[in-house]
């Protein structure tokens, strides 16, 4: 009885984890080049924030990118929220204080695969975690 009953249980619970991450809705943004970008849900809303610096760099190898520095007035962070794009205008990486304090991340996931890298504009969330 015991074993039917866990197993109900385990049943149960996934049916509705499922039905809840199902109707999360997908945030959406724009790279610099107007197209859509898919973001996780956990990322924060970045209309509530005000854009505080955006800067140009190169690196000595040929490498470059913008990025762009948000604030949330409502947070004692100075910078509460970070975009990092191409050259070429893709969004390759976001990176946002979460609620307890900890950094997040989430990248392009076509930038994920080692043997073929390529912009998919589907960013996923990347292991980072430290308390600030």
């Amino acid at each position: 009885m015991k074993k039917w009953l866990s197993f109900f249980a385990v049943i149960l619970a996934l049916v509705l984890c499922r039905d809840s991450a199902l109707t999360q809705p997908l945030k959406i943004t724009e790279n610099l080049r107007n197209e859509s970008v898919l973001l996780p849900p956990s990322t924060p809303d970045k209309g509530r924030m005000a854009q505080t610096d955006r800067l140009l760099f190169f690196e000595a190898g040929g490498g470059g990118g913008i990025i762009v520095f948000y604030n949330d007035p409502r947070t004692k962070p100075e910078i509460d929220y970070i975009e990092f794009f191409d050259l070429e205008g893709n969004l390759l990486l976001v990176s946002w204080i979460d609620r307890a304090g900890i950094c997040q991340a989430a990248m392009d996931r076509g930038l994920l695969d080692e043997q073929d890298p390529k912009v998919e504009r589907i960013l996923v969330i990347v292991a980072m975690g430290t308390a600030l």
